[in-house]
């Protein structure tokens, strides 16, 4: 059969050449670490749209000859908070001027296309001085109540801005926003939120950061001391482990490479790597530790172990790997890119407990450590 052919000539050279084969493994690995800060996040949902829906294209039809534009939203409400000279009535002519102020930073950014809110009409019904002309120009200007919610607790400013895509545009200008209205003269009893996309796209780079550092180190910290556990020593428990981190490292280092984002389909793609590759090495150093209770050198184990316990994974990398591929037919970007990253990462998890496991197992037992 041609390929247990193949995996008995890789037998032979990794008892012949097994230092030389994990070297390699290892520079591999730092080419593709390398790679690793190039991994982007990919945090603009439109982007995770479909494409041959005719809804979705006529929007990006209307978004090309109209220009598309990003909104944060400032809300001014008032507060909880129980102390003297508190603004009672979002109306208050001190709120109006922090209005005012806040409207007009944000006109003289050069990010900033357009800024919407009462001012626009205080602009040229004139600023009200008293709660009393506020009320009357609240009664009179009937626009002034769109910038109001109905319990007058609220007040909302509209920056539009079309700042496309990029992460660090989008973060920049959100910081500058919330630099800004922090630098207004806040009366006292109210409080700003600040919302929108732009600030909602910041929250989903933190949280997609977060989410993949957590659930990473989680799966890989409790893979590992079960590994320890199941296989009752610290050694043949790295052993396991480490090519299937070095899998790890591999697929994130090719994402880096290939341009391929991270994001809300794909965040959790370390931890799944770790869960379903682990069982290849397992298969392995187990099948390696009944040949050695024979008797058997390493050389022999390995002639033995790489083709029988290859042919085995091959078949169940590669019914994963199809299925994984499958997601390819979907609809979503999202899964698409999803199944694509999946069957990467199994390809290099089974790469790296069939070439690189064996030939580190083979070292360790010649010198003694699997005794």
């Amino acid at each position: 059969m041609l390929l247990r052919g193949v995996l008995a000539r890789l037998a032979r050279a990794q008892a012949v050449h097994g230092r030389a084969i994990v070297a390699l493994a290892l520079i591999f690995t730092l080419v593709a670490a390398l790679g690793l800060p190039e991994i982007g996040l990919q945090t603009d949902l439109s982007r995770e749209l479909p494409s041959g829906i005719e809804a979705i294209e006529k929007l990006k039809e209307v978004g090309a000859e109209f220009g598309s534009s990003d909104s944060v939203i400032v809300i001014i409400k008032l507060s909880d908070s129980e102390i003297s000279g508190r603004v009672e009535d979002i109306r208050d002519p001190r709120v109006a001027r922090m209005i005012e102020q806040i409207h007009r930073n944000l006109e003289e950014e050069r990010e900033v296309s357009r800024v919407y809110s009462a001012y626009s009409i205080y602009e040229k019904a004139g600023m009200p001085r008293s709660m009393q002309e506020s009320r009357a120009l609240y009664s009179a200007v009937p626009e002034l109540r769109d910038f109001y919610s109905r319990d007058l607790k609220a007040t909302a400013i509209y920056i539009y801005s079309d700042i496309g895509a990029s992460e660090e545009r989008n973060r920049a200008f959100v910081d500058r926003v919330r630099e800004i209205v922090e630098g207004s003269e806040k009366p006292p009893g109210v409080e700003v939120l600040i919302t929108g996309t732009p600030p909602m796209r910041v929250a989903l780079f933190e949280l997609l950061i977060h989410d993949a550092a957590l659930t990473m180190s989680m799966a890989a910290l409790i893979i590992f001391l079960l590994l320890i556990i199941l296989q009752k020593s610290v050694i043949k428990g790295v052993l396991v482990f480490t090519p299937l981190l070095l899998s790890v490292v591999w697929t994130l280092g090719t994402m880096g490479w290939l341009r391929i984002p991270l994001s809300i389909g794909t965040v959790g793609i370390g931890a799944m790597i770790l869960g379903l590759g682990v069982e290849y090495g397992i298969f392995v150093i187990k099948r390696y530790e009944e040949e050695k209770r024979k008797g058997k050198s390493p050389e022999e184990i390995l002639g033995v172990v790489v083709p029988g316990v290859g042919l085995n994974i091959t078949g169940s990398a590669t019914t994963t790997i199809a299925g994984f591929l499958a997601l390819l037919l979907a609809t979503m970007p999202m899964v698409q890119k999803m199944g694509s990253t999946l069957a990467l990462g199994i390809f290099y998890s089974y790469l790296g407990a069939i070439a690189v496991n064996p030939a580190l197992i083979a070292i360790l037992d010649r010198r003694g450590y699997l005794d």
